[in-house]
């Protein structure tokens, strides 16, 4: 399968969604699905360069329309009013591109008392795409992909999702959320199953941001790939370009519940295959989202 960019895709009238979407490889997908003519809601923490991305967003397309709006998706109040926006401003939603991820030296917690990168980088998204089902729902041939990373092959394969402050490691952390990510990924494409939506999950690779080098992810990320998942080190652009392949490709209409670095499937970790680990991290995640009640979390299929 060629790599970049499907050439066939058009997403002229289509709505998609971006977490993450002000820096790196998030900013990069913007860019290109811009380019196929998507409407943008483009969701991060950083205000200035979201004002830099959207005059940008402007001069390149006069097709697409762009919002951002400022969350943190680590405060569950914060991911709920994102949420009500989205439902109140738009009918449907066609693509939700779940990318933001974090990483921190020291062991935090958030204001909903849970640890910070596992808040951030799975529960945020978890609850948000619960909130927007619906949404999606109404959209033809719905798409949701959730990124991940190589770096779930360091998570382990214990039972429990995120560290405490005893035991904290900031790349476990991190490695334990992208598990999470890809589970998650996985077991909400075996709740939508008949429904028309599909969900993947994206492995980016490599990609040379400051987010990457600062935190040691570069030379850890080395290490633990090896064989045949070594990487060279790729650029944001490239990073980014699974992401826009998941979200317009034609060839992948249908397509749900696997795992693509690049353009290609590749196989994730025998760990994130355990149903019974999926259905821990689904319950878990319902239960500190307050979505225990959700159809989503209720039974094992999602009706339309």
């Amino acid at each position: 399968m060629p790599e970049g960019p499907d050439p066939t895709a058009d997403l002229s009238g289509k709505i998609c969604l971006i977490t993450g979407a002000t820096s790196g490889i998030g900013k990069m997908a913007a860019q290109a699905i811009a380019r196929q003519g998507a409407d943008l809601i483009l969701v991060g923490r950083n205000e200035r360069a979201a004002d830099r991305l959207l005059r940008l967003l402007r001069q390149q397309s006069t097709r697409s329309k762009t919002q951002f709006i400022r969350t943190d998706l680590s405060q569950q109040t914060a991911v709920r009013r994102l949420a009500s926006l989205v439902t109140e401003n738009y009918d449907h939603l066609d693509i939700l591109i779940n990318n933001a991820g974090a990483r921190f030296d020291a062991y935090r917690e958030t204001e909903d008392g849970i640890e910070l990168t596992f808040a951030t980088n799975h529960l945020g998204h978890f609850l948000l795409t619960c909130l927007l089902i619906e949404h999606l729902a109404r959209a033809q041939a719905a798409r949701i992909v959730t990124v991940g990373s190589s770096s779930h092959f360091g998570a382990g394969s214990d039972d429990k999702w995120w560290l405490q402050r005893t035991n904290y490691d900031r790349r476990i952390a991190y490695a334990k959320s992208k598990l999470a990510n890809i589970v998650f990924a996985y077991e909400l494409g075996r709740r939508l199953d008949g429904t028309g939506i599909t969900s993947n999950a994206a492995d980016p690779g490599g990609v040379a941001t400051n987010f990457a080098r600062n935190n040691g992810l570069v030379s850890w990320l080395r290490r633990l790939a090896g064989s045949a998942l070594s990487r060279d080190l790729a650029s944001p652009r490239r990073g980014a370009e699974v992401l826009v392949h998941l979200a317009g490709s034609p060839g992948l209409a249908g397509v749900t519940g696997k795992y693509f670095y690049r353009n290609r499937t590749v196989e994730s970790s025998a760990v994130s295959h355990d149903r019974t680990k999926a259905l821990s991290l689904w319950n878990v995640s319902a239960e500190l989202t307050g979505m225990k009640k959700h159809p989503l979390c209720t039974r094992d299929r999602f009706a339309v």
